[in-house]
């Protein structure tokens, strides 16, 4: 039956007298749907895991807590947003104890169920430190984005044990693609913006340069680069520190001026 379990849990033979008649495949359809256009509603990353993991309660509601987690390569684990601090703990302590499903969903099918972590085997440290918290039944699921290097997981914890039944699973599955379509949206949509606020910054910074030296557009951006190259300054950094500088100082010869404009101390500049 695979997904179709969610649209088809209870058969009218089975399903509880007074019991509502469960949703069809369009009705499933077409709250998707809705969600879906949720989970794209907000501009930035940051403010789409937010709604990632609100909306992820509202989907599947088993689950009392959410989180995502993010690492990039081999790095470490951490929690980009979390429902509450259970949530939180619960993704920090697979970080402090090096082991659990938020680090092993990566590897594995894209999912992994826990019908009690304080009695489950496969993760006996993490078993042992969660043990005070209230969180008995998990559910990871990976987060398949268009960056290889990142790997996250949505992560659905409930406060009993064996909550998460295989109406759940095809639920949060479904859902856990639609936030990694909008997340990879929200991501490309912030690249974008700081794309555009550092060729803003570069302009602006040229025609500062142009005016105080009186050079041609390709001159000034050639001057940018020499700096940073020799400085070891990476361009944007230098264009940045120049338009918050304000107007180019009158002092010494023009090195100095410059080097007064771009914040540049030889002793101590890096590539930020």
């Amino acid at each position: 039956m695979g997904i179709q379990l969610m649209a088809d849990a209870y058969t009218s033979e089975c399903r509880p007298r007074g019991a509502p008649a469960p949703m069809t495949r369009l009705e499933h359809a077409a709250e998707f749907a809705r969600l879906a256009e949720q989970l794209h509603a907000e501009p930035q990353e940051q403010q789409t895991l937010g709604r990632i993991v609100s909306l992820a309660l509202q989907t599947v509601e088993s689950a009392d807590s959410c989180s995502v987690t993010v690492s990039r390569g081999k790095g470490k684990l951490t929690v980009a947003a979390a429902t509450d601090e259970i949530a939180g703990r619960i993704a920090a302590l697979h970080q402090d104890v090096g082991e659990g499903p938020y680090l092993d969903v990566a590897s594995t099918f894209g999912m992994v169920s826990v019908d009690d972590l304080a009695h489950d085997a496969r993760w006996p440290l993490l078993s042992r430190a969660a043990a005070d918290l209230d969180a008995r039944s998990l559910l990871s699921i990976r987060l398949d984005l268009s960056d290889p290097t990142i790997t996250a997981s949505l992560n659905l914890l409930a406060d009993r044990p064996y909550v998460f039944d295989t109406n759940d699973l095809a639920i949060a599955s479904i859902f856990a693609r639609h936030a990694a379509s909008a997340l990879d949206a929200a991501r490309q949509g912030d690249s974008l913006r700081a794309a555009a606020r550092s060729r803003q910054i570069i302009g602006v910074a040229e025609g500062m340069l142009m005016q105080r030296f009186g050079l041609t557009l390709d001159q000034a951006f050639e001057l940018l680069r020499r700096y940073s190259q020799t400085h070891n300054v990476k361009l944007r950094v230098l264009a940045e520190r120049l338009v918050e500088s304000g107007p180019i100082p009158a002092v010494g010869d023009v090195a100095d001026s410059l080097q007064r404009a771009f914040g540049i101390d030889d002793n101590t500049s890096q590539r930020s």
